[in-house]
């Protein structure tokens, strides 16, 4: 391959695979990469480079680059130190996306000694565990609760990087879990090197995770095998020629991420190499059953037409058997591969491509499953399936199981209320929002036709509204707290009623769960305490907040009251989110990447709490 520096064109070759031929174009990039909002951009004093959207403004600049993805570490003492820097990067991702290159952000989840490192996208919040270094709590090492979290996002997928042998809580050597299984896409061939200063395309990755790959396949995982950067300096996408390659109908953020959930890429050495891989016209990542044998179909092509194909080698194995995948077949010195693979009836079998060029780089594809089932008729399916229950609270998800007789290939789901809101997965879990009845409905096909629809109502019912009377109370003094908006109570101090007696002498916190109609919601009651003498009658009454609520700034005017002052500001949760000081009589605190809800000002004079009030940011 030619790792010249010149700007080459960017050269798209369209394939039409699958039951409802689908056009698939083929999209280079990198999914593993850090800025200095972790532990990445290292090389910063020369670089001049801090901040995602001048590492994304950087990589759509690298060569066969049409996505790049930044996932931070998710914790404090890899970098991450405030929860606000993952949401500017997810800014900074949607102002550098373009119709002509995507950016991605997402995190790096776990730490290494601890288990191993999970690459998250598609959840719009920060999974953590260090005190207000998260939004969505998952204790650390906590596998099992990360990937139920992913689960319960029906956008977020996860991909293991630099996997080792014990990692994930030994996944690779126990049996396969479905839950992990339902939340894993894929795993790194290669990974690196993380701490490459190459600008020039020239310093490949030597590392090798296909025995970690092969140990997922053989325990009964589904998942694909990508190529990832794992940029630390200031050299996004130019690092390495290698790539993870990436079907998809369109270079859109939503389709990348689908065809990565989808389990539609694989890892490249070569930056332009394109391989189509099917059996019965279904891509890589797919699963099937059909009457009769399968054949594999393969052609490779490179547009840099000096880099032939040595060989084409097809590994195969049985899912959950334990036994390690060996070589079904090999052709050499050709791009196109048929096989014809006389399995027996009743048996399944996975199928993946390692694809060797004479210039020794290598493409490992995601594997295609494969059940032969002969007493499948010649007719169109028979859609059916059930629900894990027909009624569910607002916020919680459902699964949705197929039962479709007559050997589908393919599913439409529509799931009006829900998230996602449609499917082409055969078996779905989904998360409803929003209270009401909806009609959930599948149609399934194969090769010889369309099934009749197949609905079911599912009632979603609304979550209660807590609603707490009480905001500050005066030090050394008694007062009720009252809870309304449920049925039932219950704290996580042990009292299980609506009102409480309480006569904290500093910040009280406590945490409450209503019940209604079988559904809980639970609220942090945050109650300021205050000293309500002196002094701090002072800063009250001069001490004004506006425009409350706020959209993008919020003012304080302190009027001529000149001390320092520290102002902490807290979320509804009690979660502190910015600590400042100030000499200044007006302070301007921006609040744009705050989600909309209420908040807390805290203000500090000469070390001590002064006064607490309440603000709200609202844009809609």
């Amino acid at each position: 391959m030619k790792k010249n520096i010149a700007l080459s064109l960017l050269f798209i070759l369209s394939i039409t695979i699958g039951i409802n031929a689908q056009t698939y174009n083929y999209y280079f990039g990198n999914i593993h990469a850090h800025t200095s909002y972790s532990d990445g951009n290292q090389d910063s004093a020369t670089s001049n480079m801090t901040k995602p959207l001048q590492a994304f403004n950087y990589a759509k600049n690298a060569q066969h680059i049409d996505f790049y993805g930044i996932s931070e570490h998710n914790h404090y003492t890899a970098g991450m130190t405030n929860t606000l820097n993952y949401y500017q990067g997810m800014a900074d991702a949607n102002a550098a996306t373009t119709s002509s290159f995507v950016a991605l952000y997402g995190m790096e989840w776990g730490v290494i000694s601890g288990g191993g490192h999970v690459i998250v996208y598609g959840y719009d919040s920060l999974l953590g565990w260090d005190n207000f270094g998260y939004d969505v709590y998952v204790a650390q090492n906590d596998y099992v609760n990360l990937f139920k979290k992913i689960n319960e996002q029906p956008t977020a997928f996860a991909y293991l990087a630099h996997p080792a042998a014990g990692d994930y809580n030994n996944l690779f050597n126990t049996a396969v879990n479905l839950n992990a299984d339902n939340a894993i896409v894929g795993l790194a061939a290669r990974s690196g090197p993380a701490a490459s200063t190459n600008s020039t395309y020239s310093n490949p990755s030597t590392s090798n995770f296909i025995g970690r790959y092969n140990d997922a396949l053989k325990r009964g995982y589904h998942l694909g095998v990508g190529l990832d950067h794992d940029t630390h300096n200031s050299v996004f996408g130019k690092q390495t020629a290698g790539r993870l390659v990436v079907l998809a109908p369109s270079l859109t953020r939503a389709d990348i991420l689908d065809a990565i959930r989808q389990m539609r890429f694989y890892s490249s050495d070569d930056w332009n190499t394109k391989v189509n891989f099917t059996i019965k016209n279904n891509p890589m990542g797919s699963m099937l059953s059909y009457t009769g044998t399968p054949t594999l179909v393969a052609s490779v092509t490179d547009a840099d037409v000096s880099e032939t194909v040595s060989s084409i080698a097809v590994y195969y194995g049985v899912p959950g058997s334990g036994a390690n995948p060996t070589v079904l077949t090999t052709v050499t010195n050709t791009s196109n591969l048929s096989y014809t693979h006389n399995m027996a009836n009743n048996s399944t079998y996975y199928y993946y491509l390692k694809i060797t060029q004479a210039d020794g780089n290598i493409i490992w594809t995601s594997p295609i499953w494969y059940t032969r089932n002969d007493a499948l008729t010649n007719t169109p399916p028979v859609a059916n399936f059930t629900a894990s229950s027909s009624t569910v609270c607002a916020g919680q998800t459902l699964t949705f199981t197929d039962n479709t007789t007559n050997g589908p290939s393919a599913w439409n789901w529509s799931l009006p209320g829900a998230m996602p809101s449609t499917s082409n997965l055969q078996h779905v879990i989904a998360k409803f929002r929003t209270a009401g009845v909806y009609t959930i409905s599948l149609n399934a096909s194969n090769a010889f036709g369309t099934s009749a629809t197949q609905t079911q109502i599912i009632t979603v019912v609304p979550l209660p509204t807590l609603i707490v009377d009480q905001d500050t109370i005066c030090s050394g003094q008694s007062d009720t707290i009252r809870v309304s908006g449920a049925s039932a109570y219950s704290w996580n101090t042990g009292q299980t009623t609506g009102t409480r007696v309480v006569s904290p002498t500093s910040t009280f916190n406590a945490v409450v769960t209503g019940t209604l109609n079988g559904c809980s919601n639970y609220k942090v009651v945050f109650i300021a305490v205050e000293s309500c003498v002196g002094i701090e009658e002072l800063v009250k009454n001069h001490f004004l907040l506006y425009p409350n609520p706020a959209s993008n700034f919020l003012t304080i005017d302190f009027k001529e009251l000149v001390n320092e002052k520290k102002i902490e500001v807290y979320d509804e949760f009690g979660k502190l989110l910015l600590v400042q000081k100030t000499t200044e009589p007006i302070l301007q605190i921006p609040v744009d990447d705050f989600k909309n809800g209420i908040y807390f000002i805290k203000i500090v004079l000469d070390d001590k709490h002064i006064t607490t009030q309440k603000f709200v940011v609202d844009r809609e």
